[in-house]
């Protein structure tokens, strides 16, 4: 399994570095032939369907040990949902639904959901790059029972959210939409923690992209006659950088399976907290140390700082997590805090 992994995440380099480039982040659109063209490679290789049951074409890898291919998938600012697309197609799959070709994406929240004769309305959203997919995943709950439903064919009144984001996100409201396929869920997948499992992995991987641009461009920057990197307050704030990366490759290092069970939940939460509070100061020194240089649409630095800021607070922020902690602890635990903590 080690060296099969190895080798899907030397070809997905290979593909990444071949096609993206900032151009491209900068015209994500479906009519933009490159972002076709990266996507076809993305496909022909397989990767959409890496952690897909055999029976469905995949290659049945666990999710949990793909995270090293997320992290490179968002170190290279990929724009496309190819993240999305592999969680969705694994839960679709872990549901007995045999995912769709293309680009596929999901709702990270509904409101006002209502089905009825294989149809769907309300108001889904904050949908990733709902402009490049057809294909939608969507998590209800009706009568305290989940389900995965798959749309195969977007039709509703589709609103672009503005605001700071890189990546593009939309809502959408949708009456009487068809319902391709609907299933329960897996009862042994909790879709909000499988999420931010994903987000986390997702700013590993932009986190350390933007590390190696600070470290890039204070080693080539001149101020008073030297490179910024020879200042040691300079030092001092990419060194401070490179801890907080450390620590959250940590947190998520300790996840080795995503079984629903207590200790899982709380590694859990424990590496959300740790990649959001890692990105709100990571965000802060790289634009300091860039300058205003960073904040510019054509550097790439604002790309990833974007992201991160969206990323932190998908299925959870730093709060939502610490208060989880707090009443598992007050719950589930006849330990004292400190033991608890350690």
């Amino acid at each position: 399994m080690i060296e099969e992994l190895e080798i899907i995440l030397e070809t997905t380099s290979k593909i990444l570095q071949k096609h993206v480039n900032h151009s491209l982040r900068q015209n994500i659109v479906s009519e933009n032939t490159d972002i076709l063209n990266l996507w076809n490679d993305i496909e022909k290789n397989g990767l959409p369907k890496i952690s897909v049951k055999e029976k469905f074409g995949g290659y049945e890898i666990p999710f949990f040990s793909i995270l090293p291919l997320i992290k490179i998938i968002n170190n290279h600012g990929t724009p496309l949902p190819l993240s999305e697309t592999i969680l969705s197609n694994y839960v679709l799959s872990e549901s007995d639904i045999n995912p769709p070709n293309g680009i596929m994406t999901f709702a990270t929240d509904t409101k006002n959901i209502q089905i009825k004769n294989n149809m769907i309305s309300g108001d889904i959203l904050s949908i990733p790059y709902l402009n490049l997919s057809k294909n939608l995943l969507i998590i209800n709950e009706m009568n305290n029972a989940k389900q995965a439903i798959l749309i195969d064919e977007i039709n509703g009144e589709i609103i672009h959210k503005k605001n700071f984001l890189a990546e593009p996100r939309y809502d959408i409201r949708v009456a009487n939409l068809n319902i391709a396929e609907i299933k329960p869920l897996n009862d042994k997948i909790d879709f909000k923690f499988l999420g931010a499992i994903l987000r986390c992995a997702q700013m590993i991987g932009a986190m350390e992209k933007v590390l190696d641009l600070s470290i890039n461009y204070c080693s080539e920057r001149q101020q008073f006659g030297r490179a910024l990197s020879k200042f040691q307050a300079i030092q001092h704030q990419i060194s401070d950088m490179a801890v907080e990366l450390s620590a959250s490759s940590a947190a998520l290092s300790a996840i080795t399976d995503i079984n629903l069970s207590d200790n899982n939940f709380n590694d859990i939460a424990i590496s959300k907290i740790r990649a959001g509070a890692a990105a709100g100061k990571i965000i802060a020194i790289s634009h300091q140390v860039h300058g205003a240089i960073g904040f510019t649409k054509e550097y790439e630095l604002s790309y990833f700082t974007k992201n991160l800021n969206s990323w932190r607070n998908d299925f959870g922020n730093e709060s939502f997590w610490e208060e989880f902690l707090g009443k598992t602890f007050l719950e589930k635990n006849n330990k004292n805090l400190w033991e608890y903590l350690a």
